[in-house]
């Protein structure tokens, strides 16, 4: 089983924190260990994590069978195992959101197993038997993930990763029109059951790990009524394990509205939540069907999931239909009003099968990965994914209503401004001083010893940099002053700072080669003003209605 490499130079993919405390990546395959458990028992597998080393090639003559697959960035990956499989006349099985998304770009693959692995790996094992294990293996179902098995960990090394994940629940109850995740795994979130859940953790616990454990969920409030027995449950279990774990998920932004909530996840020692905030402009929230965004003021609630010790990552988009000339600057306002330390701002993009892109189809505004324009509104649309192109600024695969230009630059401000050592240094401090953290965790030894290793390498670089040094030190002094538990909080987000430092300065300069680009050498249209008029003409029939028509849908 191999898992293919992400992109390194992308605010998603911390791999400068993991280095701090002496990982090499930041979190596990938790796909292919489920989808290992799923696997007949008298198999032997042996896992490959390209993030953390290359293939070992003893394994490789070893196998019979290579399993891999992943996410849109990893596609090129994903490709080039299958190319290699073949090459070296070994059966590949590839799986995962994008294969299940695109399976048509991987046919060269012997057997594409879509979908949940719950439904299709028995499906693509029962053809094995019947001496028919190639080609495509789907269903239309939802499986129950209560009968989910738990992830084979003992095929990873806890030193290699930041954290571990675990999943709750799959599927969001919202209907957000850029977003995948319903198109994959429906909009009725399906949770496990808390005995199930608390087994998982337990062979966390039995095979010695310790410190951050990551819920991978969709969106892991989606279904409330079923995730607080879950939450209770785990509580009594933190109480009998001596609190072993401290744990940081994605939820929608009502998680501030349910104080109830709020309550059960501080007391299980939730530290960190990622919000998709996608924007403060309230008219781009309800033209993209995140309603539930503006039901409060956004930094309102923010602040209200501070007050219980929860620390808020959250992602912004630039580049909807609805967003105004100079959106940079509401943008950076609300970064910086609301303390969000790790704000990752992206251009939207068009993934395939979402509502957006069968609109921008209609519209005849897609474009594609050699940045030919698709004016034919009945086209087949394929994104493609490169090794060299960072997924923050990926995005804009259509035809902008603003010049793009200008969108690019936008966003270049909002990264220069927002990434900048004072800014963030200030966020990092204002947010301190609000979050109410009532620490139950105490690490073991294998823990403290990685903890403290951040400490001092996150010390040593920030204060080596003059752009730091002076921040660092003031900051340092302040969050000491403020207690252990807050200190310890405050020093683990500075540090973050040296990942966000380094992909912010790469991320500048593919901004400066897409506008470049855009100006110069593109054959599309800058944005739909400039597209021939009947384009333009079935752009304005389509697109204005929409705006009222999808505002009540969430």
């Amino acid at each position: 089983m191999i898992q293919p490499a992400f992109e390194q130079t992308n605010y998603w993919n911390f791999v400068e924190s993991a280095k701090a405390i002496g990982a090499k990546a930041t979190a596990p395959p938790l796909g292919l260990m489920t989808v290992a458990a799923l696997l007949p028992e008298d198999w032997e597998i042996r896992l490959a994590d390209l993030n953390v080393q290359p293939i070992n090639e003893g394994d490789w003559q070893w196998a019979d069978v290579i399993c891999t697959g992943g996410m849109l960035p990893q596609q090129p990956g994903i490709l080039e195992l299958i190319e290699r499989s073949k090459a070296d006349g070994k059966f590949v099985a590839v799986g995962g959101p994008d294969p299940t998304s695109q399976p048509q770009i991987y046919s060269d693959a012997d057997a594409v197993v879509m979908g949940e692995g719950e439904l299709t790996i028995p499906m693509w094992l029962d053809a094995w038997r019947e001496g028919n294990p190639k080609g495509v293996f789907e269903s239309k179902l939802k499986p129950d993930v209560t009968t989910t098995p738990t992830p084979r960990f003992d095929l990873i090394d806890f030193n290699d990763y930041l954290h571990v994940g675990v999943q709750s629940s799959r599927g969001c109850p919202y209907n957000c029109e850029f977003c995948d995740i319903i198109e994959l795994f429906g909009r009725r979130p399906r949770v496990k059951k808390p005995e199930q859940f608390l087994a998982e953790l337990q062979s966390l616990y039995d095979l010695g790990y310790r410190g951050w454990v990551d819920f991978t969920d969709d969106n892991f409030i989606g279904n409330r009524k079923l995730i607080k027995p879950l939450l209770v449950a785990l509580k009594q279990w933190n109480e009998d394990h001596n609190y072993p774990f401290v744990f940081s998920t994605e939820a929608s932004v009502n998680l501030a509205d349910d104080e109830e909530l709020l309550q059960l996840m501080q007391d299980v020692q939730f530290r960190y939540v990622f919000l998709g905030i996608e924007s403060p402009d309230e008219e781009t929230l309800i033209h993209t069907q995140k309603r539930i965004n503006t039901v409060h003021p956004l930094i309102e609630r923010v602040r209200k999931i501070y007050s219980y010790g929860i620390s808020v990552a959250a992602g912004l988009i630039i580049g909807f239909d609805t967003d105004k000339p100079g959106t940079d600057g509401p943008m950076i306002k609300f970064i910086q009003e609301s303390g969000i330390s790790l704000s990752m701002v992206g251009l939207l993009s068009a993934l395939p099968n979402t509502q957006l892109t069968r609109r921008l189809t209609k519209e005849r505004r897609l474009i594609d990965a050699d940045h030919n324009w698709i004016s034919d509104a009945k086209a087949t649309y394929e994104l493609r994914s490169t090794e060299s192109k960072d997924q923050t600024i990926s995005g804009l695969n259509f035809v902008t209503t603003r010049d793009r230009v200008e969108i690019y630059k936008e966003l270049r401000n909002i990264i220069e401004a927002v990434y900048s050592p004072e800014a963030f240094m200030g966020r990092v401090m204002d947010t301190t001083g609000r979050m109410n953290i009532q620490n139950k965790h105490v690490p073991n030894g294998w823990e403290f010893r990685r903890m403290f290793k951040g400490f001092r390498t996150i010390a040593w670089r920030l204060l080596a940099d003059r752009r730091t040094r002076w921040l660092y030190s003031k900051n340092f002094v302040r969050a000491a002053m403020m207690g252990p538990t807050k200190f310890e909080y405050a020093h683990t987000i500075m540090g973050s700072f040296l990942h966000f430092d380094l992909q912010t300065r790469r991320i500048l300069e593919s901004l400066d080669l897409s506008i470049d680009f855009a100006e110069n050498q593109a054959t599309y249209p800058r944005s739909v003003a400039d597209m021939p008029p009947a384009d333009a003409d079935s752009f304005t029939k389509i697109e204005l209605p929409m705006v009222s028509a999808q505002a009540s849908d969430c």
